[in-house]
């Protein structure tokens, strides 16, 4: 799949992810992801984020997978 994403680097911003955001992100990995992240990942991460339909990469839901139990 794609290997590129307009989002700033996963570990720049997924840790401090509310719990609610992380669920809702684990719910459809492969889904479009809601206004709602992706201005939570814009003011955590400092970086502008295109509002414009967004996926997580093959690469990102690899890393979200391998952080699963610090959600659960």
């Amino acid at each position: 799949m794609d290997s590129h994403t307009n989002l700033p680097p996963i570990e720049r911003w997924w840790p401090e992810l509310s719990i609610s955001a992380k669920h809702e992100l684990q719910k459809d990995l492969h889904g479009e992801l809601s206004a709602s992240v992706l201005k939570e990942i814009e003011t955590l991460s400092g970086s502008a984020v295109p509002t414009a339909p967004q996926h997580l990469t093959d690469d990102e839901r690899a890393f979200i997978e391998t952080q699963t139990e610090i959600v659960d």
